[in-house]
């Protein structure tokens, strides 16, 4: 087999390439390794807090859950809980180098 002929037979077509995640060069799923991604908490009223740095969407649902049992338990002992996350928004590097938005979890998902 040719060089040539090879290069076609193994190439991914496009039409075979998962789509990418709008603003991203990539398709981002659950596992996908993100780098210098930032998990932020919302409130109805769109203001954020910052939560923790991540490496993926896997890892950002597990912090949730802790930060949410953290944030209910200053609840219980009259602690100022910061804001009441009504959603959790992963923020992570995309096309030419600006963050963007890469997951929104609702906080009912881990309550």
């Amino acid at each position: 087999m040719k060089i040539r002929e090879y290069m076609d037979a193994t190439a991914t077509s496009p039409k075979k390439r998962p789509a990418a995640t709008p603003g991203f060069a990539i398709e981002i799923k659950a596992d996908t390794e993100l780098q210098c991604a930032m998990l932020l908490a919302e409130d109805e009223e769109g203001h954020a807090e910052p939560v923790a740095c991540i490496i993926s969407i896997n890892e950002a649902r597990e912090i949730i859950g802790t930060d949410m049992q953290r944030r209910l338990h200053a609840l219980d002992t009259s602690e100022d809980p910061g804001l009441c996350p009504y959603e959790y928004k992963v923020w992570a590097r995309g096309l030419g180098g600006d963050y963007r938005i890469a997951a929104t979890i609702s906080a009912l998902e881990v309550a």
